[in-house]
């Protein structure tokens, strides 16, 4: 399986916090796919869960690298593309 590299800003004024955190993860979990989601320089962190997501403790600004596990570049693509929605608040 291919890793897809994509990566997203946080514009969301509060960072991400438990709304966007809890969409990310039921889209990663409707998804089947393996998802990373972290800050450059830092371990990536599984992306199902919520409060993996919120230990990330993304500000305003902050640039997101994701890694998507898949064969099908369209879905990881449109994946990340949801993701950053998600932060845009």
């Amino acid at each position: 399986m291919a890793t897809i590299n994509g990566s997203v800003t946080v514009l969301d004024p509060i960072g991400l916090h438990a709304r966007p955190a809890g969409q990310i993860v039921k889209l990663v979990k409707e998804s089947g796919l393996e998802v990373r989601i972290g800050k450059a320089g830092q371990e990536l962190a599984k992306a199902n869960s919520p409060l993996r997501m919120m230990a990330l403790k993304a500000k305003t600004g902050e640039e997101l690298t994701i890694e998507v596990d898949s064969d099908d570049e369209a879905v990881a693509t449109a994946l990340i593309a949801q993701v950053q929605d998600f932060l845009k608040g």
